[in-house]
């Protein structure tokens, strides 16, 4: 799950997070109709209403759990570099050592696994267009709050 989900999913739970995904394909299904005014959209109104019910020190907190979910996104864009390039390192680095067929064979197959993962999570963390959208709305409710 990538960390703007994540992030979603704490603040609105579940049901909430699955609403706001419905109110965003509404919205695009009427694309024709989409005004670039952001509090005039549904998904904003409704967290407004929703957000504007905390109390401010709350709402502040909040403010800084999305700060640091955005660092953490922005995070695992920035060190893929060094993960790819500790990957390809590695392999070379495997295959030059000459060590038995198996454990090398082992090894690159454990090294791949991780290479997968943090893969995974970049791109999944790359491609959220719908939770990077709900958060820029969530995020300028806070502040709207705030």
């Amino acid at each position: 799950m990538n960390v703007f989900k994540k992030c979603l999913r704490k603040e609105f739970g579940k049901k909430g997070y699955e609403h706001y995904v419905d109110l965003f394909n509404e919205e695009v299904k009427n694309y024709a109709n989409i005004k670039n005014d952001i509090e005039s959209k549904k998904i904003y109104k409704d967290m407004y209403e929703v957000l504007s019910k905390d109390p401010k020190k709350v709402t502040t907190e909040k403010l800084e759990n999305l700060s640091c979910t955005l660092y953490k996104a922005l995070q695992i864009a920035r060190k893929f570099t060094g993960v790819l390039s500790a990957y390809v390192v590695g392999n070379i680095v495997l295959l030059a050592l000459n060590l038995d067929y198996y454990v090398t064979c082992i090894s690159v197959a454990f090294l791949g696994a991780a290479f997968l993962y943090k893969l995974l999570e970049f791109l999944e963390n790359k491609f959220c267009f719908i939770d990077a959208y709900l958060i820029m709305i969530y995020k300028t409710v806070l502040e709207k709050i705030r």
